[in-house]
């Protein structure tokens, strides 16, 4: 393989990346956002708050990027094989790990840059409480089941197929109603 190659084949990766981490931010940007009116409402806040926006930008960026890596690492590749639904369910449960370990990785580099004890971490940790971890976690699981089904029919129809699919004019106003099958 030449250079010039080489720097193509880099070139449509780090496009191809940069195109799963859009539509997987839009994804998440969208379900946070409305995560966080949702709880707004229920707190009987009103308005939506810039501050709750940046913050639903700044998670949805850095759970993509989570997710691409990832991705990259082929969680949830090997179990799960034999039927598409249970590739689904097993990419969602190792991408939930994933992004725990990673969220609790990042609250501590945190603590430690604003000068927090390990001892310290490890408290607020156990404050933050078992159950919100485990709830936490099956809210991301359900969160993820529709985003790699969505990504499963996208890698098996193919990029071009799939924007048709998803985003082509309906079949129903060009050519008329279809039969249905039951």
């Amino acid at each position: 393989m030449t250079h010039a190659e080489s720097g193509k084949n880099i070139k449509a990766r780090i496009w191809t990346e940069a195109k799963l981490m859009l539509w997987v931010f839009a994804y998440l940007f969208a379900f946070l956002t409305a995560l966080a009116a949702y709880r707004a409402v229920l707190m009987g806040a009103k308005g939506a708050a810039i501050s709750a926006i940046l913050q639903c930008f700044i998670e949805a960026f850095v759970i993509a990027k989570v997710m691409v890596i990832g991705n990259a690492l082929k969680l949830g590749e090997r179990w799960g094989q034999r039927r598409r639904a249970s590739h689904i369910l097993a990419r969602s449960l190792m991408f939930t790990i994933f992004t725990l370990a990673f969220s609790g990785a990042e609250e501590l580099i945190v603590g430690l840059f604003h000068g927090a004890s390990v001892g310290d971490m490890v408290e607020r940790l156990r404050e933050y409480g078992l159950r919100l971890l485990v709830a936490r976690g099956v809210v991301l699981f359900v969160f993820y089941l529709p985003l790699f089904l969505i990504w499963e029919i996208c890698r098996l129809l193919g990029e071009a197929k799939a924007i048709i699919v998803f985003f082509g004019a309906n079949d129903e106003q060009q050519t008329g109603p279809s039969t249905p099958l039951l």
